[in-house]
């Protein structure tokens, strides 16, 4: 099988590269399209070793003003395809990561070749696309009813992706429509966990990891620390992330008086540094504004760390309540205090189920399901 897949954000994160590895060592041959603007990020993220199953094609065809001319870059993405004779490779399937910057090109493609596609719906789709370009929102639903398929990488945004979309639209996709997660890389499944059994008389460790902006939310649980901290638990928070708010995250710890409690790791990519810290800490928080799926949730469960996420954003929807951890309010700092004292309560019992959930998120289990819908078996 021949699968094309259109994958604008390929070279900026490598849940993209895990995929198409995985798909490849299943046999599946592949060609991947990539627009990009400079020419200085042509071989970024490219599997060298997998290269006898995998082609790819950087593109240097994206400009500023394409973000203002959403039909003038769609149709430009067409042509290059067909520049490059891509369709003449016996294509058998098109899979496209985003609604709005890869599936637009695809619909045109199955309008003039009648190849099927599945379209994946990410962050920007609904929270740029959908928010802002209210004018391509028919067309949106063009994509969507051509389509195939339709992935979703969490619950929470097919939720929300439902609540928007008029009723008779809904009513014609709701069928083709899968919720498909990211996975995890393989370096967190193949490190053995030492079991976490917490002490209730220890230092209350806490970790979040992200980057340092309003959306990542790290605010709301420095204010969720204090509490702890005037409640007279021993809380330490450990920071792993850089950003334009670092400055004003620590003035507001110096401000609540928790300065000493809290350590800024700044950014790390150092996935053994990473588990290190990982590895000291008790509950991994990270109560996010919007968030599509968040890996580094479920790479903290799979250290045996319990997690608190953001009520219908990330996670959310995959597990029951208290089964790896809890999710609340991203602006209640006193939901997350109870969060982490019902995990207190439960701690090892969490800890040991979010080690075996963790392990549904492992890129082979993934890139089958793909596969499947490929073949029309999903």
């Amino acid at each position: 099988m021949e699968v094309l897949h259109i994958c604008s954000y390929y070279i900026g994160s490598k849940i993209y590269k895990n995929l198409v590895k995985e798909l490849s060592q299943e046999g599946i041959k592949q060609h991947i399209f990539i627009p990009i603007k400079n020419e200085k990020l042509i071989g970024e993220n490219e599997l060298l070793d997998e290269s006898i199953n995998i082609n790819y094609y950087y593109k240097t065809i994206l400009k500023k003003h394409d973000k203002y001319l959403y039909h003038n870059k769609i149709n430009k993405q067409m042509k290059e395809i067909e520049k490059n004779q891509i369709l003449d490779q016996d294509i058998d399937y098109i899979h496209a990561h985003t609604i709005f910057s890869d599936g637009g090109t695809a619909y045109k493609i199955k309008r003039k070749y009648n190849i099927d596609y599945a379209v994946a719906v990410r962050d920007t789709d609904i929270n740029v696309f959908y928010k802002y370009a209210i004018h391509l929102r028919p067309f949106m639903n063009k994509i969507l009813l051509n389509a195939n398929k339709i992935v979703f990488i969490s619950y929470a945004y097919k939720n929300l992706l439902f609540s928007l979309l008029p009723k008779n639209i809904l009513s014609e996709i709701e069928k083709k429509c899968v919720v498909i997660p990211n996975g995890i890389d393989n370096f967190w499944h193949n490190i053995p966990v030492e079991n976490h059994k917490r002490n209730n008389g220890q230092a209350l460790n806490l970790l979040f990891m992200g980057s340092l902006i309003k959306r990542k939310n790290l605010e709301t649980l420095i204010f969720a620390c204090s509490e702890l901290y005037k409640e007279g638990y021993n809380v330490f928070l450990q920071v792993i992330g850089n950003g334009p708010l670092e400055e004003e995250s620590k003035n507001l710890c110096q401000k609540l008086n928790i300065s000493e409690k809290v350590r800024f790791h700044g950014y790390i990519n150092d996935k053994e540094k990473i588990r290190s810290i990982m590895d000291k800490c008790d509950i991994f928080i990270l109560p996010s504004l919007t968030e599509t799926f968040g890996l580094v949730y479920v790479e903290a469960m799979s250290r045996g760390i319990p997690v608190i996420y953001s009520q219908n954003q990330a996670i959310d929807g995959f597990f029951n309540e208290g089964e790896v951890g809890f999710g609340v309010p991203s602006l209640s700092p006193d939901m997350i205090v109870n969060a982490i004292k019902k995990i207190n309560e439960n701690y090892v019992e969490i800890s040991q189920s979010c080690i075996e959930k963790s392990k549904l998120f492992n890129w082979n289990i993934i890139s089958r399901k793909y596969i499947e819908i490929y073949n029309g078996k999903l």
